[in-house]
């Protein structure tokens, strides 16, 4: 089950997630912050672009959930805001050699929550929090004006 919340609701928690997220240097908890005020702010956008004030009227944001490359699309956001489509971290050593922890875009809170790091295909956290930012001030942008 989903829970609805109000474009208000959605708006405010992009603000706030966004501004616990600023503190330098960065943990994994304020990383975590910084990807949940992105998808809080896209969420509000396609909000906003749809002229609906609750989450449950729209179905890309039940469709998209975490995946913050699907809602970039939803949005028809540049291409050059998606984050890596490909993205690891460090493998495993399991009984059987090494076990492999590929994930796409929609789990990168997942990683960050159990205090991963990203480390695989020469894409590391600090390249992840780069592109949140610069979808950041994407999302600025668009939530300025009426």
């Amino acid at each position: 089950m989903v829970i609805p919340f109000t474009d208000r609701e959605i708006e405010k928690a992009w603000r706030e997630n966004k501004l616990a997220s600023q503190k330098i240097p960065r943990t994994n908890a304020h990383r975590l912050l910084l990807f949940y005020a992105v998808e809080c702010g896209l969420k509000a956008v396609l909000l906003r672009r749809q002229g609906k004030n609750r989450s449950d009227l729209c179905s890309e944001i039940s469709e998209c959930q975490h995946d913050v490359n699907k809602l970039l699309d939803c949005l028809s956001a540049h291409q050059s805001l998606r984050l890596p489509s490909q993205l690891g971290m460090k493998p495993i050593k399991g009984k059987s050699g090494n076990d492999e922890r590929k994930f796409t875009p929609g789990d990168v809170n997942q990683m960050w929550r159990y205090g991963g790091c990203c480390g695989v295909f020469d894409i590391t956290d600090e390249d992840l929090e780069n592109k949140l930012l610069e979808i950041v001030k994407w999302i600025d942008g668009e939530l300025k004006g009426p």
